[in-house]
């Protein structure tokens, strides 16, 4: 799975199940357009690194789950 399907499904369930907020919601609060936030949960597009530190720090995803596909860094 790549890092913006990844990412964007993880977001996706954390705001529908955990948070119950909406897209715009959500968008407003990591200061992004709706448009753009909603590319990013379909994994359209991967966020920016300040957006995705918006997005990581206020759905409070554990930025290890990426750290592989952000960094393609594995373990010796």
């Amino acid at each position: 799975m790549s890092f913006r399907t990844h990412f964007g499904h993880d977001i996706y369930h954390i705001r529908m199940d955990k948070l119950k907020w909406t897209q715009q919601q959500i968008a407003d609060a990591v200061f992004i357009s709706l448009r753009e936030y909603q590319k990013i949960e379909k994994g359209e597009i991967s966020p920016g690194s300040e957006i995705f530190l918006r997005l990581v720090f206020f759905l409070n995803v554990n930025i290890e789950n990426y750290r592989q596909d952000l960094f393609n860094w594995s373990p010796l």
